[in-house]
């Protein structure tokens, strides 16, 4: 029997405001609304937006070696965050592959908040007790808690008309926990748009009151709701992986270009496998392309081909709002990763002429501008 789909706190408002709710990962979660995804990802590119992220998974860890636990199942390297810090990283399994990416967060040596994707709660949560030999306690908080999102340059100017404090001030990669009403919140200058942004952790009761501060905050700004058909668009430009495409339990850190989250100097799950990979190279990459928009979008498992031969495989493809061009992700064999070379890839069932490039396709700019 299926599990009925699960409605955020924020449903209601999602729907109130027109959004066209659809599943995933178990959710009713508004993929547009009106406005319609270019408008959107436009308005977080040059304005501000606001999401809807309740979906994704929290998880706490607790106990005199939590550290020691978080260092031998993540690929990157905790001490170098600190408290109030936030490290990108992986869960790499003992075979090279990838549970998971996700986020850590420092909360002090002994306590961390670990924020997975909606689609891996589960897997995760096994992945995490089945090798919890150290004692620490652990706690699945995703359905207590919400996930707002402010992202864009004008999400400084929303977030003081709503009453948060000093968040000029505030580091890309950090957070802090700060009292609203009667709770504390998780204030995270963090996103997944490549744009100045922040995350809001609440509990589920203040999701809300708090969305509604927020929009209130932005009216006269034009704050725009986005949903997750943007925030797609917005991460394939700004070069971030989508676990289930660019990332899988086959997928290396390696082959995701991913080194810089790697913590070479420590012991962790799968090291040996990433050393390897490291050492004597991958036969693939991920790395981008660049077709020109009336060609048309590549799309997931197109084939991608040099003088007739198939050479690679699209992961994420879709028409790109800022260059006004279409972008892919795929693998490529290492020998072609060259930026400024031309390959073909299918769309609609033709071979169509691709630059390749390097992502990000549109840099980042994590603070104001």
């Amino acid at each position: 029997m299926e599990k009925p789909l699960k409605k955020t706190p924020l449903y209601d408002r999602n729907v109130a405001l027109g959004g066209k709710m659809v599943e995933f990962a178990g959710y009713l979660m508004p993929v547009w609304y009106p406005t319609g995804i270019v408008k959107e990802h436009q308005a977080v590119r040059e304005n501000v937006g606001l999401f809807d992220l309740t979906h994704m998974g929290e998880f706490f860890i607790k106990g005199v070696r939590s550290l020691e636990f978080i260092q031998h199942l993540t690929s990157n390297d905790v001490r170098k965050i600190g408290n109030g810090g936030v490290q990108y990283t992986l869960f790499p399994t003992p075979e090279g592959g990838t549970v998971d990416d996700l986020l850590v967060y420092q909360i002090s040596p002994e306590h961390y908040l670990m924020v997975v994707n909606a689609a891996n709660i589960d897997k995760d949560w096994k992945w995490l007790n089945a090798h919890n030999d150290f004692g620490v306690e652990l706690k699945n908080a995703s359905d207590s808690y919400s996930l707002l999102a402010v992202q864009g340059p004008n999400s400084e100017e929303v977030l003081t008309r709503a009453g948060f404090a000093n968040v000029a001030y505030d580091h890309p990669f950090t957070f802090r926990r700060v009292k609203r009403d009667t709770e504390r919140v998780f204030l995270c200058v963090t996103g997944y748009t490549g744009e100045r942004g922040f995350e809001i952790v609440v509990k589920n009761p203040q999701a809300p009151e708090l969305w509604e501060d927020l929009m209130s905050a932005g009216e006269k700004l034009g704050i725009t709701p986005v949903g997750l058909g943007a925030r797609d668009t917005l991460r394939l430009e700004a070069g971030l992986c989508l676990y289930g495409h660019e990332l899988n339990e086959t997928t290396s850190v390696m082959e995701a270009n991913l080194a810089w989250a790697v913590g070479w100097s420590k012991d962790f799950l799968g090291k040996d496998v990433l050393v390897r990979h490291n050492e004597e190279g991958t036969s693939r990459l991920l790395f981008g392309l660049v077709v020109e928009k009336r060609l048309g979008s590549p799309r997931p498992q197109a084939k991608v081909f040099a003088d007739s031969e198939e050479v690679g495989v699209v992961t994420s493809g879709s028409y790109s709002p800022t260059l006004d061009k279409n972008i892919a992700f795929c693998y490529l064999r290492t020998e072609l990763c060259a930026p400024g070379r031309e390959v073909a890839v299918e769309v609609r069932n033709k071979q169509v002429p691709a630059t390749v490039v390097k992502p990000p396709f549109v840099e980042h700019r994590l603070f104001k501008h």
